[in-house]
């Protein structure tokens, strides 16, 4: 007999070992069954060798020619069942259908069964294969046996395949298009030419195309912890979506990683996530795990019952419960677990998963490790979509206006200077509240085109009242956009193109800003003071305070947050409080006011510590420009 098939094989096996465990496609279900394939196949070629040798040897015991060649022929039959089971994993990996697998496997092992027992009676009859009196190998009747039962396990691919034709990704349609002709030819050729053995060699080019259509791809699979990446993820999500199968998807965020690594060193952080992914792929029976990016990962699992979809969720928390084991150390995870149960609903996988992230964002703003999807929340984020999209286009059509609310001063008893306020309205005239759009423009990164808008419609105010309103004005301002190149410039350029004296624009920002990033924040607004430009310390009291920073800076005004003015009407100790800020401040040659002050009161109170200007609701509230030159012939106005 020729065995140059079973080497072609062996060789075939050993190239696909080496790039097969050089990457670790090692982790998930179907890649274990793929290397059991690649050492079955192996096995299968070293033994058809090794009994390709006994025939070459004088003196062989019968017994030991017929329990070689019956091992061969067992080996045959398992490798090609592993390889049907590899095609039913991934076949119905996007479609988790129970049944089908089970009947899969039953139709696997009645087959298997038969088989063996085939073998099992030729030792008696030799209807597969014998040894005459002189040790000659010889066919038997039956010999084609195990032809026909790899192309039975083919078929009960295909049925499978046909049932579940709708989940089938396209590698899964490819490999079988090119599995099945390759598989017939040899058949054909080993017919043909029954002295070149050719089994091992078809079982190793069915793993080869295997390799290449499955697990020779980059592409879907993580480089470091070896799971589904975010690709295969969506891909995953849009097959079940198409199919209309309800699914449980966990969106798992590790947040102290950075610790870990810190602590145990990049490599063994490494490790230690691999060791996670390596868990968690295992931790419930037909999930998918994946690995979105960095220390996120997602689990996807079949939506039966509510019973089992609790199950799931107790598995999962109490798995990022438990940590992980770490060379003697027990390490613990600081997560936020955010589940989203898939409907009827037509839904791509982006959508969900956008879901997904905006309920992560808020379980972790509220410091939950764990929040389920709601309609709520969905609510909520439709309507952080409406509000972006309003912010992306920020003018007077688009409904924004800025709003004046005077400010006044204690000792000459007149208004003083004004806050400008960004409002913005729905078509229907409803205002939205800047609680709810100005952190959204901040967190989007808009916030720049809110200032420069604000910016703009006050230089044009001032311009186009000037002597009606002949006040300063302030406005808020991110630091981060103080710090931005060009700033200085573009602020001057709007001032001069509306006339606008550089001392009638004040700036008001946080403290906390400053803190971060200090030298700079102190050139650029020693820069902008020179030019004429006057300085706000906005919401002082909210935060730590460092005096000898602020003795450094050129600030004009304090603003005594609105939550000191509410806590001094709870006892004298909060009263001494602001009587002494206000006395150390003017000793810094600071003047100081108040904010939220609401009652006569408030003001009495304020007016006894010596604040020099008060900001509230019992003088006067926020109003638009026409309301605001009403308000401005009526009381009278002062520019100090």
């Amino acid at each position: 007999m020729n065995f140059i098939g079973d080497y072609f094989a062996v060789g075939l096996v050993i190239v696909l070992c080496m790039f097969y465990f050089e990457r670790k496609y090692f982790l998930t279900k179907s890649s274990r069954y793929f290397v059991l394939c690649l050492l079955l196949t192996a096995a299968t070629a070293v033994t058809d060798i090794i009994t390709g040798a006994l025939l070459t040897l004088n003196g062989v015991p019968y017994w030991l020619n017929m329990s070689v060649n019956s091992l061969y022929f067992i080996i045959n039959i398992i490798t090609t069942s592993t390889i049907a089971l590899f095609l039913f994993t991934k076949l119905l990996e996007h479609a988790y259908d129970d049944h089908c697998m089970t009947y899969a496997k039953r139709g696997l092992r009645i087959l298997f069964t038969v088989y063996m027992l085939l073998v099992i009676i030729n030792l008696k009859t030799g209807w597969m294969f014998y040894f005459d009196q002189a040790g000659v190998y010889h066919r038997g009747p039956i010999n084609a046996a195990g032809y026909l039962v790899t192309i039975c396990q083919m078929g009960l691919v295909m049925i499978c395949y046909y049932r579940n034709k709708k989940n089938a990704s396209r590698s899964m349609r490819r490999a079988l298009i090119q599995t099945f002709p390759v598989i017939v030819l040899c058949i054909v050729v080993q017919r043909i030419y029954p002295e070149i053995m050719l089994n091992a060699f078809i079982m190793a080019l069915m793993d080869t195309v295997l390799f290449l259509t499955f697990q020779g791809q980059r592409q879907g699979i993580h480089t470091l912890t070896k799971l589904n990446d975010r690709h295969r993820f969506f891909r995953d999500a849009e097959y079940r979506a198409e199919a209309g199968e309800r699914t449980q998807v966990f969106l798992i965020n590790i947040h102290n990683f950075g610790e870990i690594n810190q602590k145990y060193g990049h490599i063994h952080g490494d490790e230690i996530l691999y060791q996670f992914a390596f868990a968690l792929e295992r931790l419930i029976k037909h999930s998918m795990a994946f690995h979105m990016n960095g220390t996120v990962f997602a689990l996807t699992v079949p939506y039966t019952t509510e019973k089992a979809a609790t199950y799931c969720r107790s598995s999962l928390l109490n798995f990022m419960d438990s940590g992980i084991d770490f060379m003697k150390n027990h390490i613990v995870l600081d997560y936020t677990v955010t589940e989203y149960i898939t409907g009827n609903e037509a839904m791509n996988a982006a959508d969900f998963y956008e879901k997904l992230e905006y309920s992560t964002t808020l379980a972790y703003q509220a410091k939950q490790r764990y929040i389920l999807y709601t309609q709520e929340i969905g609510d909520q984020m439709d309507r952080r979509r409406y509000l972006t999209e309003r912010l992306r286009n920020i003018s007077r059509q688009q409904g924004f206006q800025v709003w004046f609310q005077p400010v006044h001063c204690m000792h000459s008893r007149q208004f003083c200077s004004m806050e400008a306020l960004l409002r913005l309205y729905e078509p229907d005239g409803t205002v939205i509240s800047p609680q709810e759009f100005i952190p959204l423009a901040e967190e989007t990164g808009m916030i720049s085109d809110v200032t420069w808008f604000v910016a703009e419609e006050v230089c044009r105010f001032l311009s186009e009242n000037s002597q009606a309103c002949p006040v300063s004005v302030s406005i808020n301002l991110p630091m981060a956009q103080l710090l931005e190149p060009g700033f200085h410039e573009r602020l001057n350029e709007i001032a001069s193109r509306y006339g606008v004296a550089h001392h009638k624009i004040c700036l008001e920002f946080t403290e906390r800003a400053i803190l971060e990033n200090f030298i700079q924040t102190k050139a650029v607004m020693e820069q902008l003071t020179q030019d004429g430009y006057r300085f706000y310390l906005d919401d002082f009291g909210t935060g730590y305070s460092n005096f000898n920073c602020l003795l450094q800076l050129p600030f004009q005004f304090i603003k005594l947050d609105a939550s000191l003015i509410h806590c001094s009407s709870e006892g004298q100790a909060d009263y001494d409080l602001i009587r002494t800020l206000t006395d150390l401040f003017h000793n810094m040659n600071l003047k100081v006011i108040a904010e939220g002050a609401e009652t006569q009161q408030d003001v009495d109170n304020l007016h006894r510590y010596g604040i020099d200007r008060i900001q509230g609701y019992y003088f006067a509230k926020p109003m638009p420009v026409s309301d605001l030159l009403r308000f401005y012939e009526e009381h009278p106005l002062s520019d100090n």
